[in-house]
């Protein structure tokens, strides 16, 4: 009986172990009312398009560090990893690619725009 209470023990544990490894520095999906509520706090805000775009308008404070160049890691790495990181692009899809990236280079917070730059101006 007590060895089988240790077997049970120690799978509750593995799984509620598991669990939190699952949800622990996900990148997070944020709308337009709650990324603005994230970046209203101290977090780098990273505009990841290109610079022509980033000069046809972006949000206040943010930084244009283009995903898709290949200097984005060496230019990222120079920040603090364990300040949080708001990332955007037109439409989502290469702040997608940046926050998981962000993620694997050890950012310990990471927000991502829902929409992108699009769906914060026509919101």
């Amino acid at each position: 009986m007590k060895r089988l209470f240790i077997i049970l023990l120690g799978l509750i544990l593995w799984t509620c172990t598991s669990q939190e490894e699952k949800t622990t520095g996900e990148v997070q999906l944020l709308n337009k009312v709650q990324f603005t509520e994230a970046i209203s706090g101290d977090v780098l805000l990273v505009d990841v398009r290109t610079s022509a775009e980033y000069d046809q308008g972006f949000i206040e404070g943010a930084v244009n560090i283009d995903f898709k160049k290949s200097d984005f890691e060496k230019r990222m790495s120079h920040f603090d990893r364990e300040m949080p990181v708001a990332v955007y692009c037109a439409k989502g899809g290469r702040s997608a690619g940046a926050g998981k990236k962000l993620q694997e280079m050890g950012f310990a917070k990471v927000y991502d725009l829902k929409g992108g730059y699009t769906g914060w101006t026509t919101e």
